[in-house]
């Protein structure tokens, strides 16, 4: 087994706890406009919104912003409010929603731990740079990374091998030397395999896992010992499907 070098790291909900925050950046924008839908119906409407504008986002159609906006004027319009003003609803939110910002427990600890022992680092994820690196900036964490790897800068979207080949590219490893670490089976722990790296999933709520030779994680705190990290030393010794 090749010796393990690199480690590339999901963001959202694997070191940053976009859930918690979202859903506080949609209770503000609820109780502004007194709606009274339950939180979990209006969480998965928006993802829908979410789903359905990116693409343009991504293809340089809409800013960042451009793209918030148009998603809460059609969600609340969905929602019954007449004529809404979308960036009155994008500041609700958006303030809301940075008033929550925070990182998953132990996420800091984890990539000092991480390059401590050696180890190449990198967060590559499926969203722009100009968000995710401002949220690495605002808890310190750019500087514990050796590449940050988005979708504007690369064209093409985790699944596609691409994107992880990518980031192994930024790290200057190969892909059977590293190991990708993320929430999203068919994002980081399907997409990666296929590509040729390892895989960690990151499963917080302890779902069913669809593939019981992956190993996975509910704390971050617990990575170091499942990717077979030394107490001291810069390669980590890997242990297929160790849970």
């Amino acid at each position: 087994m090749t010796p393990l070098r690199a480690v590339i790291l999901d963001l959202d909900d694997t070191l940053f706890d976009d859930t918690a925050c979202t859903h506080a950046g949609l209770r503000a924008l609820a109780t502004g406009h007194r709606l009274t839908l339950d939180p979990h119906d209006l969480f998965a409407q928006h993802a829908a919104h979410i789903r359905a504008i990116d693409p343009m986002l991504f293809r340089g159609e809409l800013t960042a912003h451009g793209a918030r906006v148009l998603r809460f004027t059609r969600l609340l319009t969905d929602l019954g409010v007449a004529a809404p003003d979308g960036e009155a609803a994008t500041h609700t939110y958006r303030s809301a929603y940075r008033q929550a910002w925070t990182l998953l427990d132990g996420a800091g600890a984890l990539l000092s731990t991480l390059r401590a022992a050696g180890l190449k680092l990198a967060v590559l994820t499926n969203y722009v740079r100009e968000v995710q690196a401002e949220k690495l900036a605002h808890f310190g964490l750019e500087g514990q990374l050796d590449a940050l790897l988005c979708i504007d800068d690369l064209g093409c979207a985790k699944p596609d091998p691409r994107a992880y080949h990518a980031a192994c590219a930024a790290l200057g490893v190969q892909p059977e030397a590293a190991v990708m670490v993320g929430d999203s089976w068919a994002n980081d722990v399907e997409g990666a395999r296929h590509a040729g790296l390892r895989a960690v999933w990151v499963n917080r709520v302890g779902h069913p896992a669809p593939d019981h030779q992956v190993p996975s994680v509910q704390r971050l705190v617990d990575l170091p010992a499942v990717l077979g990290l030394p107490r001291s030393g810069a390669e980590g010794v890997w242990r297929e499907g160790k849970t």
